[in-house]
């Protein structure tokens, strides 16, 4: 009950703006109604309660967080803790609390931090105070100011608009589906580290099966063993890939719509304390990126349904005062090149940014960065030292200056990859492997579906051949080539034919055998023989050792067959 003048304004400020006779909404306009209130409406006993209260610093402190954790609920702000703050700083600008000294780090920041904007001034080289911090907040929609509104700088309405239009195509867009293609590509997965050496294990393994298969030796009766081994241990990678995939990828497209409606039925406002007038739209690429962190710190539970967004947004969050950006975006969220290398020397001589996203252009490597750094700390002659005393301890020390790192994109979406760690060159590679070991399994599925699944056992049919110099052998088989037909006898000379449809008035599934006498035939019947179905195993380039006889026909009744 401390604070009751508080609940005595703000329910004064709802029923006024209900009544007509406030413009703006509680929310949005509350350090003038505070102000209006204040100066007319507040009673003695009000008056001197707020006085009590800004008597001393732990009264004040006691004030704020009461604004933060109790009065939030009441006006309906219990998870958005950006907009408490935002509160904080309304009313940090109106007296009493203009006096406060709680209220000090209020005044010129929100204290939620972001990603730093690199705004020259006319004629910079490039300082240290031309990296300026950049806080975003995503508040209720009023219905009286614009989507975007810029707070302690001046920009053109588009150079505003445009960040925002990137951030929903971002989130349920086209530039959704370039962040998705770019992470299924080479981005980390949501594996533990167990899980991920065991897959990189399995694809290795299906590889040197495959390599085995196709230029190892000769696997004889292990050939059905080997290959249902590397088609059942592709099919679980293939499917837990794509169920991965598939989940992860769904879950960040709902949780992405999610926060595009939001965006949409809000306003957001930037903060950046420098009062410049911003002149191009080089500022484009941190305003769309702190606009998407708005969204997640307004309601970080919401992140939890989806592992993309949530590792993107708490590194983001956890490391934001890190990280620069600088860019002209376009509503698809592309990058245009902009003025670079003084903004790299403002960045290397700011404290604290250890990251820099730029698009791809030249000039935006990280030799570059190493050039300016040389520059920027020339080497010195150090002092000389006497030589030590014997006996006399010495220490020494090895320090190294910290190197700026640039990230080149060419879309948003690749900075948000690099924001979020996602980028992994082990992932990468894996990826390649997998890719290529799938498109060789594609076109070898037909051979060990016939490994594994043979066709039905062929019988011996008509027509066959009448000519004395030839032997027919139709087969009743709708996969001729996945069948031998061998002859042994001891008059002719041993044959093997392969089984191929042929077309005509006497067409049918058959093997051809030119009948030519053994140079010594150890037999004087001419229809002494025995003709051999057998399996024919091929996997891609590779045919294998002849497989199983599956049938066997004497020659006699072949010559006869369909001629009695």
């Amino acid at each position: 009950m401390s604070f009751v003048w508080f609940w005595t304004f703000w329910h004064w400020s709802k029923e006024s703006f209900r009544e007509g006779s406030l413009l703006r909404s509680p929310l949005h306009g509350i350090a003038g109604h505070w102000d209006e209130w204040f100066r007319h409406e507040a009673s003695e006993s009000d008056r001197a309660a707020i006085g009590m209260t800004g008597r001393t610093e732990v009264m004040q402190r006691r004030f704020i967080g009461w604004l933060l954790f109790r009065w939030s609920r009441e006006a309906d702000l219990p998870g958005n803790r950006p907009a408490r703050h935002f509160v904080l700083g309304q009313l940090a600008s109106v007296q009493p609390f203009k006096q406060w000294t709680a209220f000090e780090k209020y005044r010129t920041s929100y204290g939620i931090g972001g990603i730093s904007a690199i705004v020259l001034t006319e004629a910079s080289s490039g300082e240290p105070d031309n990296v300026r911090a950049v806080e975003a907040l995503v508040l209720p929609a009023d219905s009286t100011g614009s989507a975007v509104v810029a707070e302690d700088f001046q920009a053109d309405s588009i150079e505003l608009e445009t960040p925002r239009r990137a951030a929903m195509s971002l989130l349920r867009g086209k530039g959704f589906l370039v962040f998705l293609a770019l992470w299924i590509a080479g981005g980390r997965r949501p594996y533990p580290r167990w899980l991920s050496i065991v897959l990189a294990l399995g694809w290795l393994a299906v590889g040197g099966l495959i390599i085995d298969l196709l230029a190892g030796p000769e696997p004889g009766d292990q050939l059905v063993l080997l290959s249902t081994t590397l088609l059942a241990l592709w099919s679980g990678l293939v499917l837990v890939a794509i169920t991965v995939t598939a989940t992860q990828s769904s879950q960040a497209w709902r949780q992405g719509r999610r926060w595009c409606a939001r965006l949409e039925q809000s306003q957001m406002r930037l903060h950046m304390n420098c009062g410049l007038t911003l002149k191009g739209g080089s500022a484009g690429l941190p305003f769309c990126l702190n606009t998407l962190l708005s969204l997640y710190r307004a309601d970080t539970r919401s992140a939890r349904h989806s592992w993309l967004w949530r590792r993107l947004f708490h590194k983001l969050h956890c490391e934001a005062d890190t990280w620069a950006a600088t860019g002209v975006i376009t509503a698809d969220g592309y990058l245009k090149p902009v003025v670079l290398e003084a903004k790299l020397r403002a960045c290397l001589q700011r404290d604290g940014i250890k990251h820099i996203l730029t698009p791809r252009q030249s000039g935006a490597g990280q030799r570059v960065i190493n050039r300016l750094a040389a520059s920027l700390n020339p080497p010195h002659q150090e002092p000389a030292v006497a030589p030590p005393s014997a006996g006399a301890a010495r220490l020494g020390f090895a320090a190294e200056n910290p190197v700026l790192c640039v990230h080149p994109c060419r879309h948003v979406a690749q900075a948000l990859l690099h924001a979020g760690e996602f980028i992994s060159v082990r992932q990468m590679a894996l990826n390649v492997l997998a890719v290529a070991v799938s498109v060789v399994m594609l076109l070898a599925i037909p051979g060990l579906h016939g490994i594994i699944l043979p066709p039905p056992v062929p019988i011996a049919m008509a027509p066959s051949s009448d000519s004395p110099g030839y032997l027919w052998i139709s087969l009743g088989t709708e996969n001729p080539e996945d069948f031998l037909v061998v002859l042994e006898s001891k008059y002719w000379s041993n044959r093997r034919a392969p089984v191929t449809p042929h077309s005509g008035a006497n067409g049918s599934m058959r093997a051809e055998i030119q009948l030519r006498r053994a140079p010594a035939p150890s037999d004087d019947d001419p229809e002494d023989g025995v003709v051999w179905v057998e399996r024919r195993h091929r996997l891609l380039t590779r045919e294998f050792a002849p497989g199983q006889r599956v049938g066997r026909y004497d020659l006699s009744y072949l010559n006869r067959l369909g001629h009695e």
